[in-house]
């Protein structure tokens, strides 16, 4: 086990603790309410637009990505052993779903703080915009604020275009609403990941028994 596992082992147990905590402080409702100023149309375009915006999120971050180390750079590569760098893109938030079995505890855990996560995130970058510069400001400091999980700079950068799309959102309908979008922004990648991580390869194997 390298200083890197070290951390992110540290990190997962405290995230994991923290999100237990919140489950037995009963805001669970009141968070998940947020979803109710999506009505009608409302849910169809929040989907539809999260799609698109995954899409050109990853997108940008990719192309970013192959440009050079800088682009790959994040902090976790200080931990690493000189000799033998691991570059790849990661985040300490979402570490717990690579982990076997103990994901199976970690991903209802943080499917369920998705609203209260992404409601820290709206009131600290969306809430009291009133200009296209504090939104692009705000969308600048949401973007590299991912940084300090472990996210490389390319994806940092790649994450403004979301942060300049949630503070048009918040525009239409406050933190409420933005956070709403946010949510299920984080809920389509997760969904997304734990199914490439762990639905595939079951799927995988059940073919090859067959």
């Amino acid at each position: 086990m390298n200083l890197t596992d070290i951390v992110t082992l540290l990190f997962t147990a405290y995230i994991t603790v923290d999100m237990a905590r919140y489950l037995r402080e009963g805001q669970l409702k009141k968070d998940f309410s947020t979803f109710r100023t999506l009505k009608n149309y409302r849910w169809i375009a929040a989907i539809a637009g999260t799609l698109v915006l995954i899409v050109l999120t990853f997108a940008i971050g990719i192309a970013i990505y192959q440009t050079g180390p800088l682009a790959r750079w994040t902090w976790l590569y200080l931990l690493q052993d000189p000799a033998h760098p691991k570059e790849q893109a990661s985040n300490l938030m979402t570490a717990g779903i690579k982990i076997p079995i103990f994901a199976m505890i970690f991903f209802p855990l943080l499917a369920l703080n998705i609203p209260r996560l992404a409601k820290r995130e709206e009131e600290a970058f969306r809430h009291r915009i009133r200009s296209p510069k504090q939104a692009i400001i705000k969308s600048i400091q949401f973007g590299f604020v991912h940084a300090f999980v472990g996210v490389p700079i390319a994806f940092c950068v790649a994450l403004i275009v979301p942060g300049l799309w949630f503070s048009w959102v918040y525009t239409k309908g406050g933190t409420r609403l933005s956070t709403a979008w946010h949510a299920i922004y984080n809920y389509i990648i997760l969904g997304v990941a734990f199914t490439w991580m762990y639905g595939i390869p079951v799927i995988q194997q059940l073919n090859q028994r067959n």
